[in-house]
């Protein structure tokens, strides 16, 4: 992983980082990872 000028992880990065752990996560945890991995970060701004 590594992270962009912004301070933020690549969107590759971000995505195996959620699904590294939604694998030992349990459910409620892992479907909130899920959705907060699928945040649009021009959205946030």
């Amino acid at each position: 992983m590594q992270w962009q000028q912004d301070g933020e992880l690549a969107q590759a990065d971000l995505d195996a980082l959620v699904h590294a752990l939604q694998q030992v996560e349990c459910d409620h945890n892992s479907a909130e990872l899920q959705r907060l991995g699928q945040i649009d970060p021009s959205a946030a701004a």
